[in-house]
């Protein structure tokens, strides 16, 4: 099994669109290439399953299409608009403890419930050395965020998952990494930002596997040309929500230091 650590380290030396010789002849990450993967898999028959569903409810070609949100909540909720026009469910994972956004501001509640409303499952990013592996655990946070926070669906991945709960099923909430919808013979990821999945994935679904679960990072599917923009896209978002915070709640103190108005941000 490949990335099953989730390190999504970037080289230095390389683009983030760029470093494909011809990008008529190889995928890109960016939109176009992530709307082939739907159509694709659409024309070969597959059913895009939700995670919490019941087993076999998409038909005999299932397709778990996984989004794990670590960086970026915009890109999130893009690919989850792309999804929906296509008439397609995602699973979409949000983190109680990311650095690089909080799960508990209005503009990240607000994308978990429009996700949602686009008939997506939208579930817990669980960090194992936050919360640990243990069914009630788990099941106390779920029932701690959706009656004080947000409703979620109770579905789960794992943060650079153990071998703890690698093919292991629960009862209170459904694992992305259950051993019904999850092994080496039908797991893809773009782990590490890396487009090598892609030939694997078109074999896959030309030969007709009976179900796939391709994992999604959202914000590599932004269309960035270098990792410095990556970043700049990425420190700007960040900084702009602690400006916002503090011109809130402190405005006496900073509100004519930070003024400045509201900016969207792609990452």
């Amino acid at each position: 099994m490949k990335d099953m650590n989730e390190s999504h380290a970037l080289s230095p030396a390389a683009g983030l669109v760029g470093g494909l010789a011809d990008a008529g002849e190889r995928p890109r990450f960016g939109e176009a290439t992530f709307r082939a993967i739907l159509t694709r898999a659409q024309e070969r028959g597959y059913g895009f399953a939700r995670i919490d569903e019941p087993f076999g409810a998409a038909g005999e070609r299932a397709f778990y299409l996984r989004h794990d949100v670590d960086i970026s909540t915009p890109m999130a909720l893009r690919l989850g608009e792309i999804e929906h026009e296509h008439g397609v469910r995602g699973n979409f994972f949000f983190q109680l403890n990311a650095e690089t956004y909080s799960f508990f501001v209005p503009e990240t509640l607000d994308i978990v419930a429009r996700l949602r409303a686009m008939g997506h499952c939208v579930g817990l990013h669980i960090d194992e050395l936050l919360i640990g592996a243990d069914e009630r655990a788990i099941a106390d946070t779920f029932d701690w965020v959706t009656g004080r926070i947000a409703p979620m669906d109770r579905a789960v991945s794992f943060h650079r998952p153990s071998p703890e709960v690698l093919g292991r099923r629960y009862d209170a909430f459904v694992n992305a990494y259950d051993d019904r919808i999850f092994d080496a013979d039908s797991y893809l990821s773009d782990s590490r930002r890396s487009l090598a999945f892609h030939d694997t994935l078109t074999g896959w679904l030309d030969e007709g596997r009976p179900r796939l679960q391709l994992l999604l990072h959202p914000e590599w599917w932004c269309e960035v040309e270098t990792i410095t923009e990556f970043w700049q896209h990425l420190s700007d978002r960040r900084t702009d929500q602690l400006r916002r915070y503090m011109t809130r709640n402190f405005p006496k103190v900073f509100a004519a230091l930070l003024g400045g108005e509201e900016r969207r941000f792609r990452i």
